[in-house]
């Protein structure tokens, strides 16, 4: 048996089965000596023969099954897997700049609620109405003064019609006095004519013929015309003045436009842009805040925001509005109503300036040129601040928390302004000015500026610390309930602090309000605005108030109590305020603040309202009197009917 094996080496397969089980048989013990490595070579080896014999016989070899190999391919697969996710992540990962600057955006981010557009609808009612044709009235009775009723009744009422298509429009004024019309005017004017009435005085209705050309008219004029160009007062420029303010009233965007200028603004100027470019933004410390009512755990980021780069912003922020065409525009249309109705009134117009000290009347200057040298004004004296801004305040540092959902939730910030004392640069100068005068050498002398300018650095620096944090609570949107605090803290003096909080809330249906407090303090004393409003949707009533406190104490207030009588949100409203009272502390009267009280001092009841217009502007009724056709006998006669007319009003009264 042994003899078959060297044969097996030597290439014979001829009984190489049967050796191999005695083999195995034979010698157990050096089969188990060879450890668990030659174990694992025999079995394969015996799957190996198996495999051949069975494939020698016909029968299908059964498929190898490797020991081992499954675990270390899912973990491969695996790791592959979170590597893969891992990067993934990192790729679509934020930048810190990115969530802090979107954190800011959202606090005045378009779509929030606005609980004052859900209900009353003032931006949609006003576009409508300055469109559109419309009608407003308004009036004030005096209710008592200083506790006095027997005034009560005495007030006044407007009311008012344009029609925007035609450009006509009128005017009715009314005084009352115990309850009763006592006088009022009637005013109605179209391209045509100007038409004043004054009912209660005379029966006439005073007309100026538009249409026709005044400047003939004044020279025709028999008595009124001579009357007024020797008082200097130009009546063409007058009409001019009106007819100017008509057509601006009916143009379809209005003067000085804001928003307009903000949107402008934010898409034609690199200024914000740059502003964010320039920001550096690190992950900061997490804390805590209230958003919404819930305690939230919120990111922190640790913002600076470069002197360099601040100053660089409020130069292109000038620099826009400064180069804006249609703000010149406007402030030149502006200019020149001015003039018309100064023209109107003085007959010449002109600029006064001290030249030399001699008070010569300077050349007159076109709105045009007024415009332009306002201008250069403002950007010589807006370049002179942004020159001192740049060279005394430091970096502004801000850390930032961020919600997990985006919001912003609180900004603490702090920047630091250093600058030199007015005393210490007296000094300075006074020590230059003693160097030159006691004849030193000119090396003496430098050696002097340049201690003078080392001690004024380390003894006239002032520094001011500015500091203050920012909350937002949240709401009904990202404004309505915010608490901000900004601090100025000098070396050797009390802090000044200033704070604000505004609260919000609304309940959709039920009820809405709002309060702004704007606080002071410094060494002690303490003093605050306060403003409060509220509106119960479902009676329709409100109440405003607004109050001065001086160390706790209110020292007067102003409140309104009323109801909305009509609202069609977007379009339409009357409001009655059945009390508008104003109250005094009598601390303010020089009572001792031990004895003094809380006094009325005026107490008012009146409405407003605005809405389309429901009837066309009209023309008074009476008789027509054209001023500058009527003769001096005519006038006479008007003057001496008024003046016995007005005698009757006053007697009335007394």
């Amino acid at each position: 048996m042994k003899e078959l094996i060297p044969s097996q080496e030597d290439g014979s397969r001829e009984g190489s089965e049967a050796p191999i089980e005695e083999k195995s048989a034979e010698e157990p013990a050096e089969e188990a000596s060879s450890g668990t490595d030659t174990a694992g070579r025999t079995a394969d080896s015996t799957e190996e023969g198996a495999a051949t014999g069975q494939e020698a016989a016909g029968v299908p070899a059964v498929p190898e099954k490797k020991q081992g190999r499954g675990p270390i391919i899912a973990v491969a697969a695996a790791a592959v897997v979170a590597v893969a996710g891992l990067a993934f992540w990192q790729m679509n990962k934020e930048d810190p700049k990115d969530i802090v600057i979107k954190a800011f955006e959202g606090v005045v981010a378009d779509g929030q609620t606005n609980p004052a557009e859900e209900i009353f609808g003032w931006d949609a009612m006003y576009d409508k109405l300055y469109q559109g044709s419309y009608q407003m009235d308004m009036g004030l009775q005096l209710e008592s003064l200083l506790g006095i009723t027997e005034l009560a009744g005495a007030g006044f009422n407007m009311a008012a019609v344009q029609d925007r298509d035609t450009g006509a429009m009128d005017m009715d004024f009314g005084i009352q006095y115990g309850g009763m019309d006592l006088a009022g005017a009637q005013i109605y004017l179209d391209d045509a004519e100007l038409a004043v009435a004054l009912p209660e005085l005379t029966g006439k209705v005073f007309s100026l013929n538009l249409a026709e050309d005044l400047e003939t008219q004044i020279a025709n004029s028999p008595y009124l015309g001579k009357n007024l160009s020797d008082m200097g007062f130009n009546l063409q420029g007058y009409v001019d003045y009106m007819k100017k303010a008509n057509e601006i009233s009916k143009s379809e965007t209005p003067m000085f436009d804001l928003e307009a200028l903000w949107e402008r603004y934010k898409t034609g100027s690199e200024a914000i842009d740059n502003l964010k470019a320039a920001m550096t933004v690190e992950k900061g410390e997490k804390r805590s805040f209230t958003v919404d009512g819930q305690e939230q755990e919120c990111t922190g980021y640790d913002v600076v925001l470069s002197s360099d780069s601040l100053v660089q912003f409020f130069t292109d922020t000038k620099d826009f509005f400064l180069e804006d065409e249609t703000l010149k525009k406007d402030v030149v249309t502006y200019l020149e109503l001015v003039k018309d109705l100064n023209d109107s009134v003085s007959g010449a117009y002109s600029l006064d300036s001290v030249a030399g000290g001699d008070g010569a009347q300077a050349e007159e200057l076109t709105p045009q040129e007024q415009q332009e040298e306002l201008w250069t004004e403002v950007d010589s004296s807006l370049d002179e601040a942004l020159t001192q801004f740049q060279n005394s305040m430091g970096d502004l540092n801000l850390a930032v928390y961020v919600t997990d959902d985006g919001k912003l939730a609180s900004f603490d910030y702090s920047a630091v302004l250093t600058g030199i004392s007015e005393e210490m640069e007296d000094g300075q100068a006074a020590g230059g000015e003693s160097a030159e005068t006691s004849g030193a050498s000119e090396e003496e002398t430098k050696a002097a500026e340049a201690g003078s300018e080392a001690g004024g650095a380390a003894q006239g620096a002032e520094t001011l610390t500015l500091s203050g944090t920012v909350t937002f609570k949240g709401g009904y949107n990202r404004m309505a309930n915010v608490d901000a605090s900004l601090v100025l803290t000098a070396p050797g003096s009390s802090p000044v602090t200033v704070t604000l909080n505004k609260t919000g809330d609304y309940q959709k249906e039920q009820s809405y309000s709002e309060g702004l407090v704007i606080g002071l303090e410094s060494e002690g004393e303490k003093g605050a605005l306060s403003l409060a409003g509220s509106y119960n949707i479902a009676d329709k009533t409100y109440s405003l108030k607004g109050a001065l406190e001086s160390n706790g104490t209110e020292m007067g207030s102003l409140t309104v109590d009323g109801i909305m009588e009509t609202l069609v949100p977007g379009e339409s409203f009357k409001a009655a305020a059945d009390s508008i009272k104003l109250t005094v502390n009598q601390i303010l009267l020089g009572v001792p603040a031990e004895q003094a009280t809380d006094m009325d001092l005026l107490e008012l009841s009146g409405s407003f309202g605005m809405g389309p217009m429901t009837e066309s502007p009209a023309k008074p009724e009476g008789e027509s009197f054209d001023i500058l056709a009527a003769t001096e006998e005519e006038w006479n006669q008007v003057i001496a009917e008024m003046y016995l007319k007005l005698n009757e009003l006053t007697s009335s009264i007394y």
